[in-house]
């Protein structure tokens, strides 16, 4: 009853049919990493199954290799059995970018988002710079990212899942669909239930204003969580002076709106309406279509 038989013939036939196509892609998958090291692909027969390994020459990778590099190799082991297995339906990566530099951080946000166009991918981090990147890449893809804040509850107690939230969630800040949202939900209650709710709305809008000034109207010159200065970027910057005061005196009423500011009745309107965050929800998606343009070239 020895399966050496069976591992022979198993052997035989990755060899064939899966080898050298993952060597190839494990390449691909490495360079695209930035972890385009010299490495082996081995395998051996193992009571029937092939067994595989990365190395180095004669070396094991945890020898050469810093931690970061070791992940890296392994993140692109990772792609390419997924690329390579059909039945792989959805791919589920926890903190991907952990001993990682901002610049690989960056191309494995690419590449997972990349991803994401074919299959599902749900990805666990707590590292907001990596997340940002995410986001970033999910934006130039014209994917639109899922956000939920994931949180450990306290003294052995059940966490709590926080739907479509996050830290920094800036891709939803830069529509008012989360204000108009709220505003939908205050339309249908009455008393405090619908002032809190206006207040609410308030602040989910100026959170949009202070994401149009850096993405729309400065052209992300400056970039929030990113050590760069896109100085090239200064030329698609259009300054409109109108246009500033606009959103000087949105932010304004949105801010003496919201809750967490203590300001008069008379400067609060006492109480907020929804036909008063209604009409700066059509005031913001004015802002945001006047921003967009770049500056015209000469």
């Amino acid at each position: 009853m020895s399966p050496r038989r069976l591992t022979d013939k198993e052997g035989e036939l990755f060899s064939r049919v899966i080898a050298e196509t993952y060597r190839s892609r494990l390449g691909q998958e490495c360079s695209g990493l930035e972890c385009a090291i010299p490495v082996e692909f081995r395998t051996k027969g193992q009571k029937g199954q092939t067994i595989r390994s990365l190395a180095i020459k004669e070396f094991a990778l945890d020898q050469i290799l810093s931690e970061g590099e070791q992940r890296a190799v392994a993140l692109a082991d990772f792609l390419t059995e997924a690329a390579l297995n059909e039945l792989n339906a959805g791919l589920i990566f926890d903190d991907p970018v952990n001993s990682q530099d901002h610049q690989r951080k960056e191309r494995i946000a690419g590449r997972l988002v990349e991803e994401a166009k074919s299959r599902q991918v749900i990805i666990f981090t707590h590292d907001l710079l990596f997340f940002t990147k995410v986001c970033g890449a999910a934006e130039r893809a014209q994917i639109e990212p899922m956000m939920h804040w994931v949180q450990r509850g306290a003294n052995d107690k059940p966490g709590f899942v926080s739907l479509n939230d996050a830290p920094i969630s800036t891709p939803q800040y830069l529509k008012t669909k989360l204000a108009e949202e709220t505003l939908a939900q205050a339309q249908q209650l009455l008393g405090s239930a619908r002032v809190d709710l206006v207040r609410k709305g308030a602040g989910q809008l100026r959170r949009t204003i202070e994401e149009v000034v850096p993405h729309l109207l400065l052209k992300q010159v400056v970039r929030r969580w990113d050590d760069r200065i896109m100085v090239i970027a200064l030329r698609r910057v259009m300054w409109d002076q109108i246009l500033i005061e606009e959103i000087f005196e949105v932010f304004e009423m949105c801010s003496a709106m919201m809750e967490g500011h203590s300001h008069t009745e008379a400067g609060t309107e006492a109480p907020p309406t929804i036909e008063k965050l209604g009409q700066l929800v059509e005031r913001a998606k004015a802002i945001i279509t006047k921003a967009k343009p770049d500056k015209p070239k000469n």
